[in-house]
């Protein structure tokens, strides 16, 4: 289905009554009845599941009652008199940088799971989320309420699943170290090195399999190389520095060494962890008495109770303050970032302009949904990209040709924030030349065949072959339409399942898959065996040309059938002066100087099935333009060039909308401290008082 350039210009007008309320207007948006309704039953989810921590904790109390009925409590609060100034500071030195550490697991999570959250909003509400919690226990419910509250932008079913998503990732890593301590000081408890080998090897094979999933997983989202390890690393300097704040306070003359120390807190950490009581009173103690048994009991639980004022009770009211006083201002980033479209191919006025005015027609493969747009700090709509295995690629040039730099400068800063390498994927020669410029690496990786409809031509010995193939599909009595706007959808279904029998399964990101939605909004082409639909062929269409996009054949059509519906869109896009038309890229065959790249080309090409292809799209006498893949160093154009192999061979079966996205506007009311006291002062309740601005946050610019 052709769109015109009047078309979307007139939808673009009809649609002003539906663009969203500026910033600068004093609406507010108001959740929707299922979004309340889903919070509720998150939230009652949640109070559920903390009937076990509870039972935990009783039960640990109840383990410990003789012990603690017979402990010397001026003995133990002796202890904690006896810390020093220089003690207190070396501790709360160890705290902060441990709670530097916990704020950048959620910045991290946030990245991955792109929320749209700036990174210091991230880390702020991370530290207040954990820095409470941590001393109120019930991590699951008492982390997932602050999120909501310090990130109004987040629902609460986001909020929970960000929770969840940053304690999993903390287990991870604090397995990882715990694991290690035991290898390194070989405890003398056999059944715990075989579990620390073994807590190993599954990161090393969970590390394997993001870096090269086999093709039964490679439909998973799995993270990045580069998140899992840097979540290992911040679990180290978190649980480390924790652990040598412990050590500081403890009496001098019990010589502890720092290493079985430090061990000893992972381990009763863990245990702590488990029972999710508050601050893991009880299980850690228990643990950590268990595992230093030469230390008498009342000197150690005082270490630990100044542990506690330090670690737990400063953090736990600073954070209670800044959580009263609620967010500030808006949290949304203002760093380049992607973008998903809504779930329907049917873009928005404002972006079906642009993806009609864009150099290359292929930009309509946003409407496949398996790419984003690649957004600038101020929203501007830069290419169409998507994080893959370890990269962040975007696909060919970008949608304004004279922004080659900052498409580039803005995909390298996505690529960052999201902890994968960036790429850029069939780029045309002026995309790639800048890249080689800014120190890039370049490869050509397609070749597209083109050709003008205004001097195609049957005539002369370079359509022999074609000629003679499309005698074929006349003997066949083929008649050709153009699609309207009422395609023969059932026919179609019936003839892409015939297509997928014979071929086994459809390739994806770069090449479009069938979908009824999708296809509606291209120009399609029908091939009819009387009233019997037997193949057709869809395009990308923009101002400046047409590409070749879906191929169908059904099990009746004769040979020759797809080459008669490419000449019947030849025509018609000459009769409309249409001033390029493309048949698509093939893989370049050219020859590799590096090993492992002419490795993995050959994979690829043997996959691809390029030597048909080439000759299928020879037979049109196009021309031929190179396109390149670049990324900023070799190893990343070679984990770029595995990881589009992967997407194209093997695409998700379904891709669906960013559930995480955080919204342009507060979910829910926020409560300030200073609104509460203000509203007391007047005699008026905190209901009666009205919104802050913020509390609304502001649009995304």
């Amino acid at each position: 289905m052709r769109h015109s350039q009047i078309e979307i210009e007139d939808s673009l007008k009809r649609s002003a009554a539906l663009i969203p309320p500026s910033p600068g207007r004093k609406s507010r948006a108001k959740p929707a009845l299922s979004d309340r309704q889903g919070d509720r039953k998150g939230l009652h989810k949640l109070l559920g599941k903390q009937m076990v921590p509870l039972a935990v904790m009783v039960f640990f109390a109840w383990l410990l009652w003789e012990k603690v009925a017979h402990l010397d409590m001026k003995a133990v609060f002796a202890t904690v008199a006896t810390v020093t100034p220089g003690q207190w500071g070396l501790a709360g030195l160890a705290t902060l940088a441990s709670f530097w550490a916990v704020g950048q697991y959620d910045r991290v999570l946030h990245a991955q799971l792109g929320t749209g959250i700036s990174d210091s909003s991230a880390r702020s509400s991370g530290i207040l989320a954990i820095g409470l919690s941590q001393a109120l226990g019930f991590g699951a419910l008492t982390g997932t309420l602050i999120r909501w509250r310090m990130l109004p932008e987040l629902t609460l079913w986001q909020a929970a699943r960000l929770s969840g998503a940053v304690a999993l990732s903390f287990l991870m890593g604090w397995a990882v170290i715990a694991a290690m301590a035991l290898l390194v000081f070989q405890p003398e408890v056999p059944w715990m090195k075989t579990l620390a080998t073994g807590a190993i090897a599954l990161f090393l094979t969970l590390a394997a399999l993001s870096i090269y999933p086999p093709r039964a997983l490679v439909r998973l989202p799995w993270p990045s190389i580069k998140t899992m390890v840097t979540v290992v690393g911040l679990a180290a300097i978190d649980t480390i520095c924790a652990g040598l704040a412990l050590y500081v306070l403890l009496p001098d003359h019990l010589l502890l060494p720092l290493g079985h120390t430090v061990s000893a807190y992972l381990f009763s950490l863990g245990a702590g962890l488990i029972s999710s009581t508050p601050g893991g009173v009880g299980p850690f103690e228990a643990t950590l008495a268990s595992l230093l048994p030469a230390i008498p009991l009342e000197p150690l639980l005082g270490a630990v109770v100044a542990f506690r004022l330090i670690y737990y009770g400063v953090p736990a009211a600073i954070s209670a303050l800044f959580i009263l006083r609620g967010p500030r201002r808006c949290n949304l980033a203002r760093e380049p970032h992607l973008v998903k479209t809504a779930a329907s191919p049917y873009l928005s006025p404002q972006l079906e302009v642009q993806i009609f005015a864009a150099p290359r027609a292929e930009a309509g493969l946003l409407r496949t949904r398996d790419f984003s747009l690649l957004s600038a700090a101020d929203g501007t709509a830069l290419g169409l990209a998507s994080p893959i295995g370890q990269s962040l690629v975007m696909l060919s040039d970008p949608l304004a040709a004279h922004c080659p730099a900052q498409t580039r400068d803005a995909l390298a800063r996505a690529a960052t924030r999201r902890y994968r390498m960036p790429a850029i994927y069939k780029c045309g020669a002026r995309m790639a030349a800048s890249a080689r410029r800014a120190g890039w690496q370049v490869l050509p990786t397609a070749e597209e065949a083109w050709l003008i409809p205004a001097e195609f031509s049957l005539e002369g010995s370079k359509t022999r072959q074609l000629r003679r193939v499309l005698r074929k599909a006349e003997e066949g009595r083929i008649r050709v339409t153009e699609g309207a706007r009422d395609l023969p959808l059932e026919q179609m279904d019936r003839v892409a399942d015939e297509w997928l029998a014979m071929r086994g399964q459809e390739r994806g990101f770069s090449m479009g898959t069938y979908d009824r939605d999708y296809i509606s909004c291209q120009r399609v082409f029908l091939a009819w065996q009387g009233t019997n639909l037997v193949a057709f062929v869809s395009f990308h269409e923009s101002r400046n040309e047409m590409t070749l996009d879906l191929m169908r054949t059904g099990e009746a059509a004769p040979d020759g059938t797809i080459q008669l519906l490419i000449v019947k869109a030849i025509e018609a896009a000459r009769k409309q002066g249409v001033p390029r038309l493309s048949l698509a890229a093939v893989p370049w065959q050219g020859e590799d100087h590096a090993p492992l790249t002419r490795w993995l080309r050959q994979k690829f090409l043997a996959r691809s099935g390029a030597a048909g292809l080439r000759r299928f799209k020879s037979a049109f006498a196009p021309q031929w333009e190179t396109l390149y893949l670049a990324a900023p160093t070799r190893l990343a154009l070679t984990v770029a060039g595995m990881d589009i192999l992967r997407r194209v061979t093997a695409p998700p079966p379904k891709v669906t909308a960013n559930p995480m996205k955080a919204a342009r506007s507060a979910t829910h009311p926020t409560l300030r401290l200073s609104r509460v006291l203000t509203s007391r002062r007047r005699g008026a309740s905190p209901a009666q008082t009205p919104p802050s601005p913020s509390s609304a946050g502001p649009d995304r610019q």
